[in-house]
């Protein structure tokens, strides 16, 4: 398809041109598509900085050699379990905490409805009691004691097994798992009258009970697969976890690990390209940038201190994915990271468009790619949810540093005769999805408005050839 996709200007005059990467969650991938944009006008900056998921798709950008292909597709197929969002494992968590609380009551009451047993604590008449209902209320009793002790081993194994979920493959059919419970639930239901036919000891009370339980599980399923509406509904009933975040790292080291290709280390540690995985420290506060080995380190971790930061280098392959990691434990979301001895998490709550540390670091030109537009706060739906109140604030604190960053360039940066030092890559109006909404079909919308965003801001800041056709169609 041509088109009028335009080449870097030949005479652009910026020595130490800088790309900086926001944070936004199932967003990002606007940025992949601002990448191929850049990709494909062989602009190779000086400075990649990414925050969040912005720190994922810079390092990733800059390992591969400033291609793009790797994230674009990845993105097409990512899912919240790609990055270790798995409601199955916090429903595990709250599963447990129910079916101790469950098993204690029923076993009480299945005890208490032996005859002798109320006649002892005052509720009835002493009455005979055949040997099989004693044989019942022993088994009913066992199984509650079975549930309980599932319950016991589910709150004391949620963590090792949302581990074991990240290393498994995601079913390719979404659908198995429903169908399957629903086959399990029907399969109870129909034995449930035929124990009734034979006189032999059966926990009938267990029986229903456990046919209610797994009835409710499935259309727990179905509503977390199914309509917006029921999503919200079972959200407002998820309990909060007392851990240090709803989920682990395991699934997001997996995921940056797989994309960074063999030869990651000639790029990062020997190539010319300065990498900034900002992180926020959290028993110091301070905001930590995690930097590749390169020139005048010292003078920038400086500048950086001044403004109540510090810098770190990281030397090896293992040490980059860490700083990733870091970068995009959203508080709250996902566990803090440890390194050094130090934890770290998200620091775009509280600065999510660094402009300040690139240029701290010489940077003479920004390319800033935002994923919101930068004149209001993102909006928020009519109804938000718990997890939409808690994407809120982080997002109205980003949009807030955003306008001071812009207030604090220097003069001359943002209007004058192009080229303008200031790139700024920004939808005109809201993205589709959220933060912690992963979807492929809504990752192919964002990356298309990256393109198109990306092709207007080169053009109104002057930084591309006029007048040249290319054929786009290669990276498509």
């Amino acid at each position: 398809m041509e088109t009028n996709a335009r080449r870097l200007r030949a005479d652009l005059p910026f020595r130490r041109v800088a790309v900086v990467l926001s944070g936004g969650g199932g967003l990002g991938a606007y940025e992949v598509g601002t990448l191929r944009v850049l990709e494909r006008i062989g602009l190779r900056p000086s400075i990649v900085l990414g925050v969040s998921v912005g720190a994922i798709n810079a390092l990733v950008w800059v390992a591969s050699g400033f291609r793009s292909e790797s994230l674009r597709s990845t993105w097409d197929s990512l899912k919240p379990s790609s990055v270790g969002i798995r409601w199955y494992a916090l429903g595990a968590r709250a599963a447990g905490a129910f079916l101790i609380a469950l098993a204690l009551l029923e076993a009480v009451l299945t005890f208490a409805d032996v005859p002798e047993v109320r006649h002892l604590v005052g509720l009835g008449r002493s009455a005979h009691v055949l040997p099989s209902r004693w044989s019942e209320v022993a088994v009913d009793t066992l199984a509650w004691s079975l549930v309980a002790l599932a319950g016991v081993l589910l709150q004391l194994f949620s963590g090792r097994i949302e581990a074991a979920l990240a290393h498994l493959t995601p079913a390719a059919d979404p659908e198995r798992l429903p169908r399957r419970l629903g086959a399990a639930l029907l399969v109870l239901a129909i034995l449930y009258p035929i124990s009734l036919l034979f006189p032999f000891p059966w926990p009938h009370r267990f029986h229903l009970a456990l046919v209610v339980l797994c009835a409710l599980l499935w259309l727990a399923g179905r509503a977390l697969g199914g309509s917006e509406s029921l999503r919200r509904a079972v959200m407002r009933m998820l309990p909060e976890t007392g851990g240090r975040g709803l989920w682990r790292s395991t699934a997001r080291r997996r995921l940056i690990e797989g994309l960074l290709p063999a030869d990651a280390e000639q790029r990062l540690f020997r190539g010319a390209t300065r990498v900034i995985l900002p992180a926020c420290e959290i028993a110091s506060g301070r905001m930590c940038y995690f930097v590749n080995a390169g020139p005048d380190l010292t003078s920038f971790a400086a500048r950086l201190y001044d403004a109540l930061d510090e810098s770190f280098e990281f030397r090896t392959r293992g040490a980059a994915v860490e700083a990733a990691l870091a970068s995009s434990a959203v508080p709250l979301v996902f566990e803090p990271v440890r390194i050094g001895g130090r934890e770290y998490m998200d620091g775009g709550m509280f600065s999510d468009q660094p402009v300040h540390a690139v240029l701290a670091d010489g940077a003479d030109a920004v390319l800033l790619v935002l994923l919101s537009p930068s004149r209001t706060p993102p909006r928020v739906s009519d109804d938000p949810h718990v997890v939409e109140l808690a994407a809120r604030i982080p997002q109205l604190v980003s949009w807030r540093n955003l306008r001071g960053e812009l207030r604090s360039l220097p003069s001359g940066w943002t209007h004058g005769k192009p080229p303008l030092r200031l790139c700024l890559v920004e939808p005109d109006h809201a993205l589709p999805g959220s933060v912690l909404n992963f979807n492929s079909a809504t990752s192919a919308e964002l990356m298309s408005r990256g393109e198109t965003d990306a092709w207007r801001a080169l053009e109104t800041a002057g930084w591309l050839e006029p007048g040249h056709l290319e054929t786009r169609g290669a990276l498509d």
